[in-house]
């Protein structure tokens, strides 16, 4: 199969989920024997990768020119591949112009439309966007049972098109524990936070957990702690156990950071397979969360839940009294994500989804 992959900003992977998704894809799809393209943002440079790649580059930005990033994406792949996959819905208003042309699946990505961090404007248009998505799309795949769920509800006619594929994680292999030493913490001696600093991703709700917190614990944050309003706001604190460290995309000093923590705590409360949770139980980290259904399909509901500050701390003080209890939850984190989330188990659903809807196409 000829298979290309748009809507990322592109591979290697230096930004975010759907970036690694388009890499590890690419990497495991073009180990199988297909030709994988992956669409590449301007200024995205590619490297020399170990597997076969084919890198076309857009003359756009995909945060600067979101629509017009994703039309230019189609119109260079749809007539030369027999599969395109389309991460998120930015697409879908172009979809009658190329459908014709190629197979187009969309992965819908999360409940973006529920997102605080966008306007009332931009959440109305990802509504209607993902409408379109369902209209046009050949096929539409969810990142968790709980996205597909609304998908079907809001469509029903589009049930049989829906599929859920999870996002995936692989073992890390390389560490870098000098962010220790740059940081001043010992491993053991910090809780890690893993997020954009947006309000659903409950970061208040997690500070006001450390206020109540008598322990000696540190508290580190990685996230944007300047580029919007609301992170400014709540990374201003006084309490020198709090270190808000900004955006880091090293992955053996994240790697590092996430294996040496006590306790890893995801706020998240929109969204399907969450990229930070996974990453953070295939390094054993225990992970605190919040309690919804997304963190809890993800996790098997075998790590610790909150949905107060309160509950929170209580959580935080029971686990420091029970080390036994710890190492118990490390383990069923690290086995839930290689039982079920392993990149190759993953790139083999997307082949025997591509492969079906190809053979059906054809008769």
């Amino acid at each position: 199969m000829k298979i290309a992959i748009v809507g990322t900003k592109g591979i290697p992977a230096t930004y975010g989920g759907f970036e690694t998704f388009a890499f590890q894809l690419a990497k495991h799809l073009s180990g199988a024997s297909h030709e994988i393209t992956v669409v590449n943002e301007k200024g995205n440079h590619a490297i020399n990768f170990d597997f076969s790649v084919q890198i076309i580059f857009s003359k756009y930005e995909k945060s600067k020119n979101p629509l017009l990033f994703y039309k230019q994406s189609l119109r260079l792949v749809c007539k030369s591949h027999d599969i395109v996959l389309v991460c998120g819905v930015g697409g879908a208003a172009f979809y009658p112009l190329y459908r014709k042309n190629a197979i187009l699946i969309t992965n819908v990505d999360g409940l973006e439309h529920l997102r605080k961090k966008y306007t009332f404007l931009q959440r109305k248009l990802v509504f209607v966007l993902q409408k379109l998505a369902a209209m046009f799309s050949d096929h539409l795949v969810a990142d968790s049972f709980e996205v597909e769920k609304y998908w079907g509800k809001r469509f029903p006619k589009n049930i049989n098109r829906i599929s859920s594929i999870a996002y995936g994680a692989e073992v890390p292999v390389k560490f870098n524990d000098s962010i220790l030493t740059e940081l001043g913490i010992a491993a053991n001696d910090y809780y890690l936070v893993v997020a954009r600093i947006v309000p659903e991703n409950n970061l208040l709700l997690i500070l006001e957990a450390f206020k109540l917190y008598k322990g000696r614990k540190k508290l580190i944050v990685v996230g944007n702690a300047n580029d919007n309003q609301f992170a400014l706001s709540i990374s201003i604190s006084t309490d020198d156990r709090l270190r808000f460290i900004g955006s880091l995309y090293e992955k053996d000093k994240l790697d590092s950071l996430r294996v040496n923590c006590f306790a890893y705590i995801h706020g998240h409360s929109v969204g399907g397979t969450n990229p930070a949770l996974l990453e953070a139980m295939v390094c054993k980290s225990v992970c605190l969360c919040h309690d919804n259904v997304f963190n809890r399909e993800v996790t098997g509901s075998n790590q610790e839940y909150f949905k107060s500050a309160s509950e929170l701390v209580t959580l935080m003080e029971e686990l420091e009294k029970d080390e036994s209890r710890k190492l118990d939850l490390s383990n069923k984190a690290f086995n839930r994500v290689v039982e079920n989330y392993s990149w190759e188990k993953i790139a083999m659903q997307y082949e025997d989804l591509f492969s079906q809807i190809l053979l059906n196409q054809r008769r």
